[in-house]
């Protein structure tokens, strides 16, 4: 009886490691798609920065 609650409990202490490292993935994954979308928003913001100061000079060359 002794051997089976040792598997039993072995198994359930893999499983939450499993677990543990699963959410550290996912964690992992999220944070790269935020600075991904903050670098998006970057990129957003710098080529219209610069699509305007272009329009600018457009006009004051006319």
């Amino acid at each position: 009886m002794n051997r089976k609650a040792q598997a039993s409990l072995e198994y359930i202490m893999m499983f939450a490691v499993g677990m543990l490292i699963a959410a550290i993935v996912i964690l992992r994954l999220i944070g790269v798609k935020g600075l991904a979308r903050w670098a998006g928003s970057q990129m957003d913001t710098t080529g219209a920065e610069i699509g305007g100061e272009l329009q600018n000079l457009s006009n004051s060359t006319k």
